[in-house]
């Protein structure tokens, strides 16, 4: 987990150094563009500068483990390992990943807040 957390910090870096701001709505600008919102047929609810509500209603890596007979357990561990690149990418942006409901909980969406801390 470690790792994925390096590589989402990493990555998180890149992105606001792309599109120039740390604001979330550089974030939606510069990862969840168009495609990446048809793959996980998201539906974004709110961005502003410190706040950026997605759902998602589809999750390949889901599909995949379940095709792999990963067991609800497993699914959600995996699931948990996966979203810290998530958490990276939001701690670049000097946010936190806040999820709700989620698809590998066996919800019919995962439900990611990225949040602006406060100082």
């Amino acid at each position: 987990p470690d790792a994925i957390k390096r590589c989402g910090l990493y990555q998180g870096g890149n992105l606001v150094n792309k599109g120039g701001t740390r604001s979330l709505k550089g974030l939606k600008k510069t990862l969840f563009t168009k495609p990446a919102q048809w793959v996980f047929e998201m539906k974004i609810t709110e961005c502003t500068d410190d706040l950026f509500s997605i759902d998602f209603h589809y999750c390949p890596l889901v599909a995949a483990w379940q095709a792999q007979g990963a067991t609800d357990e497993q699914m959600a561990r995996l699931c948990d390992i996966s979203m810290q690149g998530d958490r990276g990418i939001a701690k670049s942006f000097g946010c936190e990943l806040e999820l709700g409901q989620t698809i590998a909980q066996g919800y019919d969406k995962c439900e990611i807040r990225f949040k602006r801390l406060k100082s």
